[in-house]
């Protein structure tokens, strides 16, 4: 069994790792100080990364991308996370947006592409986050249009993008399978950015929306009326591998960061390093971050198979998300008050970790799924 990554593969991470060190690392003292950096400067550093060829990574060279996959995008995501702003590859629409029909397509999907718009992803309300039958948001139809009432809670980058991929019941009475997907445009009457959440975390301001009798023409509707809830599971499936790099990428440089300062910081006249309180923390967190990795790496080389990854994403973002936040904490013990400072990284991605733990699902709902699978039907014997 070859553990190696691809050529082309280690050639896209090179790429990344020179664009972090020269582009990016020279941003952290400010991106700590602040807690983000001018939004301005997001998408020009997306563009520089497209430069290099950090540009639509897993879109099929048919539709203008790389084609290379989801090992590829962990790869790469991996090694930008080293650097704690939390950057991303452009270029990639959401998988939802594979199901835009001819209409749609240059609008939404090849635009994404492109460059020339981007999406956010509006599916968590105040009352329900990843219990889809539980929507309340309603999308009424009225002839040839919908009209959309309701609330979304915590949508990240909503007051930046172009248009949202809102998810809205049009028949509460099938749960789950009452729920349809529409693309919404930024600036359609009705639709109303609310708030911004202020978070403990850096570089994530999430916004609550509004929708009051938001009026979109059906031709708006993603996929088939009711269909949503397997769009919305494919959606979160990529999403949670994708997420679960993110974490390797953190625990690394924590733990790089870590094990220099052990070694050159005294005490008694002896480094740290030779103290066993600090080696045995050190080690957990060089194993767990060793499992996670090949974890992920394993399932998105199952996704780039054709294979159904869906309980594996579970798994892969669980663990992940879980090591990262024991690693962050042990690594930031080792640094002690220096790690606590604003000016350390440590501080930053302790705080980001315990995001992801949320996001995307929860942990409790992610061990739910899995035993789910492991169990069958006895898992939900009694259930309401």
């Amino acid at each position: 069994m070859d553990f190696e990554l691809p050529s082309e593969v280690r050639d896209l991470v090179a790429s990344a790792r020179e664009f972090r060190e020269q582009r990016l690392a020279p941003l952290e003292r400010e991106f700590l100080r602040e807690g983000n950096v001018e939004w301005a400067l997001r998408p020009k550093l997306q563009e520089e990364a497209r430069e290099r060829g950090l540009w639509a990574i897993d879109v099929p060279s048919e539709h203008g991308g790389l084609g290379l996959g989801q090992l590829a995008v962990c790869a790469v995501h991996e090694e930008l996370n080293r650097h704690p702003m939390m950057f991303e590859v452009g270029g990639a629409p959401e998988p939802v947006l594979y199901n835009c029909d001819e209409g749609q397509w240059d609008r939404y999907f090849k635009a994404v592409v492109d460059g020339e718009r981007r999406s956010a992803y509006a599916f968590t309300e105040p009352g329900t986050g990843s219990d889809l039958g539980a929507v309340e948001t309603v999308a009424a139809r009225d002839g040839d249009d919908y009209v959309i009432n309701g609330r979304k809670m915590f949508i990240g980058l909503a007051e930046r993008v172009e248009f949202l991929i809102l998810f809205a019941a049009t028949d509460r009475s099938k749960g789950p399978r009452g729920v349809t997907a529409f693309l919404i445009d930024s600036g359609t009457p009705g639709y109303n950015i609310e708030r911004l959440i202020p978070t403990m975390g850096d570089a994530w301001v999430p916004t609550e929306i509004h929708f009051e009798d938001c009026r979109v023409p059906a031709t708006q509707r993603l996929g088939e009326e009711g269909k949503a809830f397997v769009l919305a599971d494919e959606q979160l499936s990529h999403g949670r591998l994708k997420i679960a790099s993110y974490q390797l990428g953190i625990a690394q440089r924590c733990l790089d960061e870590a094990v220099a300062y052990a070694q050159e910081r005294t005490t008694w006249g002896a480094p740290i390093a030779s103290r066993q309180g600090i080696q045995f923390p050190l080690a957990d967190s060089a194993v767990e971050l060793d499992v996670a990795r090949l974890l992920v790496y394993k399932t998105a080389w199952r996704a780039d198979r054709g294979e159904d990854v869906r309980v594996d994403a579970f798994k892969s973002k669980l663990y992940a998300t879980e090591m990262a936040q024991r690693v962050t904490d042990r690594c930031l013990q080792v640094f002690g008050g220096r790690g606590y400072a604003k000016d350390s990284p440590l501080q930053s991605y302790y705080r980001q970790a315990r995001l992801w733990r949320i996001g995307h699902g929860t942990a409790e709902i992610h061990r739910w799924m899995i035993a789910r699978d492991l169990l069958g039907p006895a898992a939900m014997a009694g259930a309401g």
